[in-house]
C-alpha cells in the first residue's frame, strides 16, 4: 500500500471569508452615510485661507476635511511604524 494517500493536508490553513464580508459591509455603510451627508448638506459656505477665498457646498468641505485627516493619520502611523522597525 502506498504511503501517499489523498488525505487533505492538515498543516494548510483554510481562510474564512468572514473578514472580507465584514469589511465589505463596513465600506458599504460608510459609502451610504457619505451619500446621505452630501445629499443633505448642499448649501454653499465661504471659507478663507491665507488670503484665498473659497465657496463650495458644506458637504464637500466636510468630506475633504475627513479625507485630509485620514491621510495625515495614515502618514503619521506609517512613520511611527517605520521608526519602530529600525
Amino acid at each position: 500500500m502506498n504511503a501517499d494517500t489523498s488525505a487533505p493536508d492538515t498543516t494548510t490553513r483554510r481562510r474564512s471569508s468572514v473578514g472580507l464580508v465584514v469589511t465589505t459591509a463596513i465600506v458599504v455603510i460608510v459609502a451610504v452615510a457619505l451619500v446621505i451627508l452630501i445629499g443633505q448638506n448642499t448649501e454653499q459656505v465661504d471659507m478663507g485661507f491665507l488670503g484665498w477665498e473659497f465657496a463650495f457646498p458644506l458637504s464637500v468641505g466636510l468630506v475633504a476635511a475627513a479625507v485630509g485627516g485620514a491621510i495625515v493619520a495614515f502618514a503619521l502611523s506609517g512613520i511611527i511604524a517605520f521608526r519602530r522597525r529600525r
